[in-house]
């Protein structure tokens, strides 16, 4: 969307400039080239009377304040009057004389030529003021000119949307690369102070010395520490991801004995009667392997788990169902809970990728799907009709055990 808008106003822009272009020439032209007189002026205004020719008082100062002269040639190519004529201009011409003048210039004077009855108006403008060219094409190249003139201008506007798209992504592509480093290098500085923290928190959560509450009040600083942690490391991965910066340990991986590990270790960290899990496994997903980043997957399995556990639980127990399957070319595990399911905010922020109003609750499953994503995956986020909330991941199932 950013990029088809830079491009309409690249466009609008462009149509904006040309036309202010095209204005300031067809005035500059205006400036520089002012009403020359031609011969048909100048003829109205010649009169012929018994001592001869005759120029009217005002053609007169119009043609002195153009720097212009004027000539009239009978038939037999004779000047029989001028005015301003200067003196290397001869008085008598041939018929090639005036054919040359005619199209060409009279000693580097443009001149333009009148027939007024068996007569010839001459009427020069001051030199180096006209470039004065006869020039000669085909009518059938001019029609072929006429003809591609639009697909030149189309050609012409995709060349430059194509210069813009690549400046913009050159640019988007170095913003990436600098906001993905300046978090990395954020990531990296806090983890030495919070481990610091981590550690202070852990010894005295252990000190027999101190009271109940004291402990208590430095398990809470060492929980909230992991929180920070975790929210640290989602931040550099969401960066990683999102600008295709994190390389994937691609390897054979079982994902069924992942799905067992991720859910297991859930399930010795729950207390009694807080969490149920089920695992399913169908048909021959048990000898089914995938390619994939194994540390990866067990991050999506462990973002699934804790949304579920932090934002959609429901009653005191929350029931979690994991199930692995094989669909043809594809290996599923699908994620469901009996909790209050996801959002419309959170299912609209997932599917059109706009995350900003519910990013608290959608952080950790946006990592989910950049890293389905990433894997050449797909994803589905939806809740159950019967309640609850239902995530499905599939992975391209590379090596099959026959």
């Amino acid at each position: 969307m950013y990029y088809a808008t830079a491009f309409i106003w690249i466009i609008v822009l462009t149509l904006i400039i040309n036309f202010i272009l095209l204005f300031m020439l067809l005035l500059r032209y205006h400036q520089l080239n002012p009403d020359y007189m031609y011969g048909g002026m100048v003829m109205e205004e010649l009169t012929l009377t018994e001592e001869g020719y005759e120029l009217s008082d005002l053609m007169q100062e119009r043609l002195t304040e153009l720097d212009q002269w004027a000539m009239l040639l009978d038939e037999n190519g004779n000047v029989i009057w001028s005015f301003r004529k200067p003196p290397e201009i001869k008085d008598s011409y041939s018929s090639s004389e005036i054919a040359a003048m005619c199209r060409w210039y009279l000693n580097d004077y443009p001149v333009y030529l009148r027939v007024w009855e068996d007569k010839i108006m001459v009427v020069a403008r001051p030199k180096d003021s006209m470039w004065k060219y006869n020039v000669e094409l085909p009518v059938a190249w001019i029609k072929y000119i006429m003809r591609i003139g639009g697909w030149i201008i189309v050609f012409d506007f995709l060349g430059i949307l194509a210069l813009a798209a690549f400046l913009f992504r050159r640019g988007a592509k170095n913003r990436e690369q600098a906001r993905s480093e300046w978090i990395a290098g954020i990531s990296h500085d806090i983890r030495t102070p919070l481990s610091m923290v981590m550690g202070y928190a852990d010894m005295l959560e252990s000190d027999g010395t101190l009271t109940e509450e004291e402990r208590r009040e430095a398990a809470v600083i060492r929980h909230q520490s992991m929180v920070m942690k975790e929210l640290i490391e989602d931040l550099n991965l969401t960066s990683r991801l999102e600008y295709s910066m994190q390389p994937l340990r691609m390897e054979k991986v079982r994902p069924t004995a992942v799905v067992r590990e991720v859910a297991a270790a859930f399930l010795s960290d729950a207390r009694d009667d807080e969490l149920e899990i089920d695992v399913d496994i169908s048909g021959h997903a048990e000898e089914v392997w995938i390619k994939a980043d194994q540390k990866l997957l067990v991050r999506a399995l462990r973002n699934l788990f804790h949304n579920s556990l932090q934002h959609g639980r429901k009653g005191k127990i929350m029931l979690i169902r994991l199930h692995v399957w094989q669909e043809r070319k594809w290996c599923c595990i699908s994620f469901a809970d009996n909790g209050i399911g996801y959002s419309d905010e959170v299912l609209h922020g997932l599917r059109s990728g706009r995350k900003k109003r519910a990013e608290q609750k959608i952080r950790g499953l946006g990592i989910v799907q950049k890293i389905v994503l990433a894997h050449g995956g797909r994803i589905l986020f939806r809740n159950n009709a019967e309640g609850g909330s239902y995530c499905e991941m599939r992975f391209r199932a590379y090596c099959i055990k026959n």
